[in-house]
């Protein structure tokens, strides 16, 4: 009987010992090293890292988040009256200029503002005409390019008067700012502006000398001029005998 009992017990040791052992076994397949967790309701989620599973990728910024916004460069305001980017005056531009204004006087003009119409201006028995010798360049010393005409003043007699003009360049505008008289019937033939140096003007006219009649002209002179605001300034001249 004893020898019986004792088989018992151990078949039912034994039988113990391999349902300990298959509880065991179990626990280990499920618990590690599958690279998943049992969720209750037996679904299961990955323990591997989103985006490719390596699991040694590190987050990175966007490359267009570390750049810093570019600052456009700002234009600088320009100055009023140093408008360089106008063009040259034109001979043209003069049909329609101010001769005469209250800070500048044209000699041999009447008192009052003069302006030009067509190149004609007329009042109290005046006539002043713009002549069509006319030369372009800079004659004050800024960037922009003067201009320098002939102006005829013919009064009630039989008198005349030739002069010349320079017209400043004020951003595109014409804008007398230098005269000089040649006198009574010493007609124009050509100007010449030689610039940027010396900022000179070359004026050839025809006039006659000290002892000659005014209704002649017997001289035909070259002169040189520059600006000295508000006249042009004579810098000298040669003569060459002329015959009608």
């Amino acid at each position: 009987m004893n020898g019986k009992r004792n088989g018992r017990a151990r078949g039912t040791w034994l039988v113990t010992a391999l349902a300990l052992a298959s509880v065991t076994v179990g626990c280990q397949d499920t618990g590690g090293g599958g690279g998943s967790d049992t969720k209750p309701g037996g679904s299961a989620t990955s323990s591997k890292a989103p985006g490719g599973g390596k699991g040694t990728e590190s987050a990175k910024p966007s490359p267009s988040a570390s750049k810093k916004p570019t600052k456009k460069p700002t234009k600088k305001p320009t100055k009023p009256g140093k408008d360089t980017s106008a063009g040259a005056l034109t001979c043209d531009q003069l049909r329609s200029a101010e001769l005469q204004t209250s800070t500048f006087r044209f000699p041999d003009a009447p008192e009052g503002t003069v302006a030009f119409t067509d190149g004609r201006w007329e009042g109290d028995g005046v006539v002043i005409e713009l002549q069509p010798q006319c030369g372009i360049g800079d004659m004050t010393g800024d960037p922009a390019q003067d201009a320098v005409a002939a102006v005829k003043v013919t009064t009630g007699g039989t008198g005349k008067f030739y002069g010349l003009v320079t017209w400043r360049n004020d951003s595109g505008t014409p804008v007398p700012v230098a005269a000089a008289s040649l006198g009574d019937r010493t007609p124009v033939e050509s100007i010449v502006v030689s610039s940027p140096a010396p900022r000179q003007a070359t004026v050839v006219y025809l006039t006659r000398g000290d002892s000659d009649p005014a209704a002649v002209v017997t001289i035909r002179r070259t002169a040189v001029y520059r600006v000295t605001e508000p006249a042009m300034t004579e810098l000298g001249h040669t003569d060459a005998p002329y015959t009608p």
